[in-house]
């Protein structure tokens, strides 16, 4: 039976791939969808924006008022503008099932949670509480750095997490491990959790090949990063890694995608430290140029350090560049370690070792059929296998067809 839901998203929207899948597989069946949100300078309030129904609030439209709100939420785990927007579009459209999309707006559903008699889902996209942790590494603003210590407490979070899944009537996980981390660390039951992952639509192949993009590398044996940017990606530890690579005049990393300017200032001095003439940034790319990126490189790397928070989630790029049908050169993260091995598509490195990393980059590079094979068996488990969102949406639809 089709059902009516209130996603909330702390952020602005169009620009979330899990939410754009989520929502596409939920309106096929049926369901309708209100999406409440952030609102970017130049966007509507209300928008009607791919059969979702879109509510924007005003909470933040710069990194100052995005940090009033974090620590407002940090103080409270409910954010004030986000309730009573929640209560206004619940009463008028006759909601009664909220989906909360990760951790911090969990608490804001919840407070409602008995008022307004609802259902509420928690769809945690990665562990919030270790991802803290780990953003902030090279944070070099002296008052983001005081901010984030004063109110960005993991433990506390750490507490919170296991409080609001108790309250939750359904928790969805994005990967395995995060499952099995939420039952042992919080002693919960498996009933209760279900896996929703972030695999691609077999769609993605068909994106316009554009035999332009690595134009100024003809020849070369080009290693593609392509993604967000952080301390916890492990694109460092690819840098440091091309030092050491058997032929750095062939072989060359290009990372595609953006993080804040401490973390950018960060890898380019690396390049300039090491003197590395084989690492390229091309910046922020769309998406719709990413399957290019991806299928005309020789391979996709996805370099992540091993921790609480890259150890309980999984990106979408593994499943993207799979598809593509080129060897995959992971670190040894146990959800990239677990997939890649257990699909035989790509080689697993150490993570942090750059060392390693390079040993394996030269043995992709000294040894073409091998990556002919990998990339066969990635592109199988991705487009014939299960290993798609095809595949994956099933559980997300049965999951609201008991509500």
């Amino acid at each position: 039976m089709p059902t009516k839901v209130l996603m909330l998203l702390n952020a602005p929207y169009p620009a979330d791939i899990r939410i754009k899948k989520e929502t596409g597989a939920l309106l096929k069946a049926g369901h309708k969808i209100h999406l409440l949100c952030l609102r970017k300078k130049g966007q509507p309030g209300i928008e009607l924006v791919e059969g979702i129904h879109v509510h924007r609030i005003d909470a933040g439209k710069n990194n100052y008022q995005l940090a009033f709100w974090d620590v407002i939420m940090s103080l409270t785990f409910v954010h004030p503008k986000f309730k009573a927007a929640i209560r206004t579009i619940v009463k008028q459209e006759q909601i009664n099932l909220i989906h909360v999309h990760d951790l911090p707006l969990a608490g804001t559903a919840l407070a409602l949670k008995r008022e307004l008699a609802l259902k509420v889902i928690v769809d945690l996209h990665e562990n919030y509480p270790e991802a803290l942790r780990t953003w902030f590494v090279w944070k070099t603003n002296p008052i983001a750095q005081l901010k984030n210590f004063l109110f960005m407490n993991p433990d506390r979070w750490t507490r919170w997490e296991k409080k609001a899944c108790e309250e939750a009537d359904t928790i969805i996980a994005v990967v395995d491990e995060m499952k099995s981390r939420l039952m042992n660390q919080h002693n919960f039951t498996g009933e209760k959790i279900m896996v929703v992952s972030n695999t691609e639509e077999k769609t993605f192949i068909n994106q316009k090949l554009d035999h332009s993009v690595y134009q100024n590398l003809t020849g070369k044996f080009i290693i593609i990063y392509s993604g967000g940017i952080g301390p916890h990606r492990g694109v460092d530890v690819a840098i440091k890694g091309m030092s050491h690579v058997s032929a750095p005049q062939n072989i060359h990393l290009v990372i595609v995608g953006f993080g804040s300017n401490a973390v950018m200032q960060n890898l380019q001095q690396i390049v300039a430290d090491r003197n590395l003439s084989n690492v390229h940034f091309l910046g922020y790319q769309p998406f719709s140029k990413f399957f290019s990126y991806m299928s005309l490189a020789d391979v996709n790397v996805i370099p992540h350090q091993s921790n609480g928070h890259t150890d309980h989630t999984i990106p979408h790029k593994l499943f993207q560049g799979m598809m593509t049908g080129k060897p995959m050169l992971v670190s040894s993260s146990a959800p990239l370690k677990r997939v890649v091995e257990s699909c035989n598509s790509g080689l697993v490195f150490t993570a942090g070792d750059e060392v390693d990393f390079a040993k394996k980059v030269d043995q992709l590079y000294f040894n073409k059929e091998l990556c002919l094979t990998l990339g066969a068996n990635g592109k199988k488990a991705t487009l014939e296998d299960n290993l798609n969102w095809e595949h994956e949406q099933q559980t997300l639809l049965y999951l609201y067809n008991k509500y």
